[in-house]
């Protein structure tokens, strides 16, 4: 009766035990983190690009009051593009440039790409980097694996290693 009665059942851990714990959970992250970053250059290229060829005459038509609220505006419309790029490249090809490049895809409960609708509220959050960051501290406190922001979490999504 000793060790099996004082053996236990352990309780599933957290995402976020599960991340300070699993060196696996950690690679994922990390590869999450780097794909999302590679993706960020990308999509912040292209729109400097074209924000500093907008911005150049609307600074010398308007000086320095409309150069700063024109950039107020530019930092949000910049997050609903990154919103946009996201859902597209997730929806229509189940995974970003970023994602593509380090063999991770988002797929459904079906195991099919996301729809749209799955896809643009599981990257909703990637508007502002706060956002972000709450999506996936919270997602992995209420998970029990550590697969899921809690975007993906109520839209039954996940990233999956191809």
């Amino acid at each position: 009766m000793g060790e099996a009665a004082s053996a236990q059942p352990q309780a599933p851990l957290s995402g976020i035990d599960t991340l300070t714990k699993d060196q696996k959970a950690q690679e994922y992250w990390i590869w999450r983190l780097v794909a999302y970053i590679v993706d960020a250059i990308i999509v912040f290229i292209v729109l400097g690009v074209i924000t500093t060829i907008v911005a150049i005459p609307a600074f010398f038509a308007g000086g320095g009051a409309l150069f700063g609220a024109f950039f107020g505006g530019v930092a949000f419309l910049w997050g609903i593009i990154f919103v946009i790029y996201f859902t597209v490249m997730e929806s229509s090809g189940g995974a970003s440039i970023g994602k593509r490049a380090f063999n991770l895809k988002v797929v459904s409960k079906t195991g099919a790409n996301p729809t749209f609708g799955e896809a643009f509220v599981r990257n909703i959050s990637k508007i502002y980097w706060l956002l972000i960051l709450l999506d996936v501290v919270v997602g992995l406190a209420v998970s029990k694996g550590y697969q899921e922001k809690y975007s993906d979490h109520l839209m039954g999504t996940r990233v999956i290693r191809t």
